[in-house]
């Protein structure tokens, strides 16, 4: 029979070539083989084959070195590859190859994948930055949103096009209308959604990021706990949303190292993610430098094993979660939970899908379980089933009893809920600075990045140290006054303001701090002042303006507002990458830009 198509296979230690090629060979298909150590980019060149088919065995380097050589090559840009292995898990991280095939081998879809590539052979090439118009966007949105809850706009629209290219090139489609037909058509029975996802959903995260939050667990929510269940003898806590495991492993370590009671009960940690990939990194338990710097040195050493620059964390530690897929919005939720973790997740979704989710994590917990969020993120105007309380110099909600009213000593909810004012940690045992303190200007300097890493209880200690020596250190009055602030402790806030502004009455950081504390106490008109002094000052500074906007858009100032909130991107657009804006709890420029354009947003359709 007459070639249509030629392909060349690959082959690792299966020996798949024989069956294969037998096989493709009575499809009508040209067959070449070679094996992955006999220099198969050198055939590729030499035979311009219309398809390759890669065997990845079980050792896997060899094979995966091949795959991103083919891949990174120009020669080789739309070489369409069809991976085969033994290890299934290896689907959702070969992102970039055509087809992911697991033994035992599915004959008939590999005949599909071939019988697809010969229908695209004469297709046009992607151009490499395809601008996606409203119809497609249009199109997209609706089925992310339905599937997934992912809401994808202008503000993040360049995240949507980057993950629909790198799929369409795998794919060798031309157009994004033809890969959302693919999509749809696709989406379960050939997992697209799920691989899609994997480009669009990717988080950083560290271990004991939001400190407060697992001093709390020790301090009381545990015990609590531990107290409740005494006749179940169990304990049930969700990470959802785990990204890479780093929190659920947190969860993990904290109850080995404080409550060997809970040995011989049945304590479950379910982490759950919509991303394969990451779901695959976090089984694997290796870490880098960066992921574990919030980590006492004593506990980087007792279950952290050094891997190069990189840390594997103890399997009896890893064995303590179970990690799974999971969509938050079309999937069951686990129940008879204690706590469920949803941090930095809700980001992502439209309000009205938040609302949705939030309703069903309160019906997933136990009575008065606890649920906790980002420190940008809030429950007002979404859900009043949680009362909001304060644990450890942080907040956290607590689902509400029935006819239960708030406790007394829960914090007014800071109308800006989106940056709240910084969380203070108690630290124990703060690591030691790698370099002993000099002088003033390196103590603030030493406590001023203890802030910056979210080692409240560290950076309070500098700024009192550094006042000890200097009572009228501007800056350590200041961010005194921030950590005081977060622990409701707004008189002694507030006269740290004014301590620091007698000092210097150019201080812009003082006056935005008095803002949020009026802001706080619902004295709108003298936060406005006191933003407005802010921005006399230091006009980019960019959280006057944010709050501003948001005060704005409260009192139905709809133009105002619109202004402040422009004021802010445009800061923001300024900023370098990556970056983190002071101020705002935590968050990056590229998380502010999204926060802010959805802001606008809502104000433009009256939900702000």
């Amino acid at each position: 029979m007459e070639s249509r198509f030629s392909v060349l296979l690959i082959e690792g230690e299966q020996g798949l070539c024989r069956r294969l090629s037998a096989m493709l060979g009575g499809a009508g298909y040209r067959v070449d083989c070679v094996e992955v150590g006999e220099k198969p980019l050198v055939a590729v060149q030499r035979l311009a084959p219309d398809a390759v088919i890669l065997e990845i065995g079980a050792a896997e380097a060899e094979g995966m070195q091949v795959l991103r050589r083919l891949l990174s090559n120009r020669a080789n840009r739309g070489l369409p590859v069809i991976v085969i292995s033994s290890e299934a898990a290896l689907e959702y991280e070969l992102l970039d190859a055509f087809d992911f095939l697991a033994l035992p081998l599915d004959e008939q879809r590999l005949l599909e994948d071939l019988a697809l590539l010969e229908q695209r052979r004469n297709s046009g090439a992607l151009q490499a930055r395809l601008p996606l118009d409203e119809e497609a966007l249009g199109l997209f949105q609706d089925y992310l949103h339905r599937h997934s809850g992912l809401h994808f706009d202008q503000r993040n629209i360049r995240v949507l096009e980057r993950g629909l290219q790198r799929r369409m090139r795998a794919l060798g489609i031309d157009s994004y209308l033809g890969y959302f037909s693919y999509l749809e058509r696709y989406g379960e029975i050939r997992r697209e959604l799920a691989k899609l996802l994997g480009l669009l959903t990717i988080g950083e995260t560290y271990f004991f990021r939001y400190l407060p939050h697992f001093e709390a667990l020790v301090s009381q929510l545990i015990p609590e706990a531990i107290t409740r269940n005494r006749a179940s003898r169990t304990l049930r806590i969700w990470s959802a949303g785990c990204s890479s495991g780093e929190e659920a492993y947190t969860l993990a370590l904290v109850l080995a190292e404080n409550f060997p009671q809970l040995a011989d009960w049945d304590v479950q940690i379910l982490a759950t993610d919509i991303n394969k990939q990451v779901l695959k990194k976090a089984r694997e338990g290796l870490f880098s430098a960066r992921s574990v710097r919030l980590a006492e040195p004593r506990m980087l050493k007792r279950y952290f094993r050094p891997e190069g620059k990189s840390f594997r964390l103890e399997a009896a530690i890893r064995e303590r979660v179970q990690f799974g897929y999971l969509n938050l919005q079309t999937d069951s939720y686990p129940d008879a939970l204690d706590m469920a973790f949803c941090r930095n997740v809700m980001i992502y979704f439209r309000p009205e899908t938040t609302r949705q989710i939030v309703a069903r994590l309160a019906r997933c917990l136990r009575p008065e379980g606890y649920l906790f969020l980002g420190h940008a993120e809030t429950l007002l105007g979404i859900s009043d089933e949680f009362v909001r309380i304060a644990r450890s110099g942080g907040f956290l909600y607590q689902l509400s009893p029935k006819q239960a009213e708030p406790a007394r000593s829960a914090p007014v909810e800071p109308p800006a809920a989106r940056t709240p004012v910084q969380a203070v940690v108690p630290v124990a045992n703060p690591q030691p600075a790698e370099t002993p303190p000099s002088g003033p200007m390196e103590v603030y300097r030493q406590a001023m990045n203890a802030f910056d890493r979210e080692e409240f209880g560290a950076a309070l200690s500098g700024f009192e140290g550094l006042l000890a020596q200097e009572p009228g250190h501007v800056g350590a009055l200041v961010g005194k006054g921030f950590v005081l602030a977060n622990q409701a402790r707004y008189d002694e806030a507030l006269d740290c303001c004014s301590k620091a502004l007698d000092e210097d009455d150019l201080c812009a950081e003082a006056y935005f701090l008095r803002g949020m504390i009026y802001q706080i106490h619902e004295e709108q008109e003298q936060a406005l002042e006191e933003y407005r002094k802010a921005l006399l000052l230091d006009m980019d500074f960019i959280m006057p303006h944010y709050q501003l906007g948001r005060i704005f858009a409260r009192a139905g100032r709809d133009r105002e507002a619109r202004r402040e909130l422009r004021n802010v991107l445009g800061l923001l657009e300024k900023m370098p990458e990556e970056s983190a804006v002071p101020h705002s709890g935590g968050l990056s420029r590229e998380v502010f830009l999204e926060v802010c354009r959805e802001d606008l947003q809502s104000l433009e359709t009256g939900e702000l």
